[in-house]
């Protein structure tokens, strides 16, 4: 299978996790070192974008995760059904929407000063601090998010602070159960090989 990806991308750093987690071989394809795009197969031209080895082209992270622990179920990332399921979803879409909600701040961020929209920023700055005091209140004692194991709400909620920590570090200020939930998980060689490095945001 081939995933298109960006080294700084959040959502695509999900991905690449769960197929480490899975032990599932894939070639991927870096569209900031690379002339391939996702447009040939993602009319969006988003990453990630994943071609399963029958030609079947998956889009969207959650689509992605959801069709990976389903067709690799060991070891299993997300409950099979009720609540337990319910609640790692959860935290992959509350991990996203901080994505979702940094990214026009970091673009505002870098366009010139008589264009930028200070009063928008400062509601999804809220956003973002809102999300993190969340996280701190829950992790606090805790090893893993939900049910006792490794799951991907982890690696979303992983992933998603550490595009915090790369585009906003100043927004992590204050919010140390988080961030020190997050160091411990670390540890885990498909979240610490993927780590972003500080490239340009693309637009």
């Amino acid at each position: 299978m081939h995933l298109y990806f960006s080294p700084t991308s959040p959502y695509a750093r999900k991905v690449r996790a769960v197929l480490l987690e899975k032990g599932v071989a894939f070639d991927g394809i870096d569209v900031a070192a690379t002339v391939h795009s996702p447009s040939a197969h993602n009319p969006l031209g988003k990453v990630p974008t994943l071609v399963l080895p029958d030609g079947t082209v998956l889009f969207d992270s959650t689509v992605i995760t959801e069709t990976i622990d389903a067709l690799h179920p060991e070891p299993r990332l997300i409950p099979e059904a009720g609540l337990e399921r319910a609640r790692v979803r959860r935290w992959e879409a509350l991990a996203d929407g901080l994505c979702d909600v940094l990214v026009p701040v970091v673009l505002d961020g870098r366009r010139p000063v008589e264009h930028r929209d200070p009063e928008y920023t400062a509601k999804q700055e809220a956003k973002v601090r809102a999300v993190l005091a969340y996280t701190d209140y829950f992790v606090t004692g805790r090893r893993f998010l939900e049910g006792g194991s490794f799951t991907l709400a982890d690696i979303a909620l992983v992933c998603s602070l550490g595009y915090v920590e790369l585009r906003r570090p100043d927004l992590l200020t204050g919010h140390q159960a988080t961030q020190g939930f997050c160091a411990r998980l670390l540890e885990r060689p498909s979240l610490t090989a993927r780590i972003p490095p500080n490239l340009p945001l693309r637009a």
